[in-house]
């Protein structure tokens, strides 16, 4: 019963240790200094941070450091870098940025593909290979895992505004799944009131892509979560294209990602939910 104490005691105390010194060592990478080439890489290749204030610019690449401390990066059959890793984390920090005490808790690890892939996670090319995926949220035993084919999340990142972005369009999924699906309405960023007018606009676009009214691409008529992944990509990456061409979109958008102005929100979002609030 002694040796059983005694062994229960050092465990504990082994645990303890343990357990200080990663909080430790995490501390000390989310309490480092920023490094110049790290901002250096932000500045070269990430559109959205370019467009940030000094301060938000600040915000950012705290929000990206805290991602990368606390996240597994890894490569699968491919060599990844610093760049790589700022890349998925900037992915995940730009449609949070409005939420900055978020940092994707259900999310362990990202893993790097060295290309697309297909449904059974094969990057090899055959005859038969049936499906190109640049993406993915993992599921059952990928649970709490995101799948980036490496050379299109560096196509997304090269500095220019683009209207595609795959590290994006899988973090919006990830957003989407907090209230328990992926559906294209992410409870978790929108009020009750603001899902029945969001999927009437989900449709009324659906209908110009389906008619060639509409440079969205046409992936995002797949689904309503296809729809608002793809949409996403357009909106943070190339947003001033995005609200030229599709302004009540943008509105919602706006709205869902908590980056709306006042005055837009009065002049296209409040008139479509005056109908809804009547009934």
């Amino acid at each position: 019963m002694l040796g059983l104490i005694t062994f229960v005691v050092v465990f504990i105390a082994v645990s303890l240790r343990v357990s200080n010194k990663k909080k430790q060592l995490l501390d000390e990478k989310l309490n480092a200094p920023f490094a110049d080439t790290w901002r250096e890489m932000l500045k070269n290749k990430v559109v959205f941070y370019n467009n940030l204030s000094d301060e938000d610019k600040a915000l950012f690449e705290k929000r990206v450091q805290r991602f990368i401390a606390t996240k597994n990066i890894e490569g699968i059959d491919t060599q990844i870098d610093d760049d790589i890793r700022l890349m998925v984390a900037s992915s995940a920090v730009i449609p949070t940025f409005a939420f900055p005490k978020y940092n994707y808790p259900k999310v362990r690890t990202v893993l790097i593909y060295p290309n697309s892939f297909d449904e059974d996670f094969q990057t090899t090319r055959f005859e038969g290979h049936k499906e190109v995926i640049l993406g993915m949220v993992g599921n059952r035993f990928m649970n709490g895992s995101v799948i980036l084919s490496k050379p299109d999340l560096i196509k997304a990142f090269d500095g220019q505004p683009h209207r595609e972005n795959v590290g994006v369009h899988e973090f919006v999924h990830l957003l989407d799944k907090e209230d328990g699906v992926i559906d294209g309405v992410p409870e978790m960023l929108m009020d009750n009131h603001f899902a029945g007018p969001w999927l009437h606009e989900i449709k009324k676009e659906m209908d110009k892509i389906k008619k060639g009214n509409s440079d969205i691409n046409p992936y995002a008529l797949t689904s309503n979560a296809e729809f608002l992944a793809v949409v996403s990509e357009y909106f943070f990456d190339n947003p001033e294209k995005f609200k030229k061409r599709h302004a009540e979109l943008y509105g919602f958008l706006s709205t869902i990602f908590n980056r709306e102005h006042k005055g837009l929100h009065e002049a296209v979002i409040k008139p479509l939910l005056a109908p809804l609030a009547r009934s």
